[in-house]
């Protein structure tokens, strides 16, 4: 008896210097993407409601674009390359007829780095962007939301870390900036189709400011939104599978035209979803 509890003591020793024991959790990062190059469709949909002067209007835009979506290994973490494929949208307002876009608004690519959590370092190349395509698609946002942020460390679990995401730049007819503070929580494993996932859902606050030039009109509008959603992560090729986010806040729009600020209410739902895997 003895010996045998020495033999099985000896044999826990040997597995803890070999690192026996049950393995830690995959790593939460970008960087290592079995495959080169992904297809995503992205649907938007996006409604705002202004009052003026006792009356409410509202605009609502919604299409769906589909983007071909490359990756390669880099000095700085990952070069994502983003080219839209197919654009459906439309934009309905107050006076006038609803507006129809297509993929003819955008010509070129989205070059970017991102490092391994998917806060992005660099953007190299930015589509053109007709004024009304720029609507619907905007290369800052690709460069800077499409991707959700990582801990860049295995997470079990109940675990969370928060991602801040900043920055500001043209875009379309004007300048934009955007700051959002989300905080990530691994939910657990889920099945979607066969295959397994990470689901981590996230919650926090976005801010934006938007400077532009709309029929000889300086036009600044802003707005805090509360934000919820939830992304699925595949471990086993390294990949976003799914990302979904709804905002809901409110803000203001300037006109020269008018002597005070007009309130306004947006909401905005985004889900992005990996195709042909």
């Amino acid at each position: 008896m003895k010996t045998r509890i020495f033999t099985a003591l000896l044999l826990c020793f040997s597995l803890a210097a070999c690192g026996g024991g049950p393995p830690g959790p995959p790593t939460l990062a970008y960087g290592s993407q079995a495959t080169n190059k992904l297809t995503y469709q992205h649907g938007d949909t996006t409604a705002v409601s202004v009052s003026i002067m006792g009356q409410s209007m509202e605009v609502n835009q919604s299409g769906v674009a589909t983007y071909a979506v490359g990756f390669s290994s880099v000095p700085d973490g990952v070069g994502v390359t983003m080219s839209l494929q197919d654009l459906e949208a439309s934009i309905t307002q107050p006076v006038g007829a609803p507006i129809q876009l297509d993929e003819s608004g955008v010509q070129g690519d989205l070059t970017f780095v991102m490092g391994r959590t998917g806060n992005t370092v660099s953007i190299g190349e930015r589509p053109a962007v007709t004024d009304e395509a720029s609507q619907m698609v905007s290369g800052l946002s690709l460069a800077y939301m499409f991707f959700p942020g990582l801990p860049g460390i295995g997470a079990m679990m109940g675990d969370s870390w928060v991602d801040t995401v900043s920055f500001e730049g043209e875009d379309g007819p004007g300048m934009r900036s955007e700051t959002s503070v989300l905080t990530y929580v691994v939910e657990g494993d889920t099945v979607v189709a066969g295959r397994a996932l990470l689901r981590i859902s996230f919650s926090g606050t976005s801010s934006s400011e938007q400077d532009l030039e709309m029929g000889g009109m300086d036009i600044h509008q802003e707005s805090e939104a509360e934000v919820l959603g939830y992304v699925l992560w595949d471990h086993n090729e390294s990949i976003m599978f799914e990302h979904h986010r709804v905002a809901t806040g409110s803000g203001t729009l300037s006109l020269p035209i008018m002597p005070t600020a007009i309130p306004m209410d947006v909401v905005s739902t985004q889900h992005t979803r990996l195709e042909g895997m």
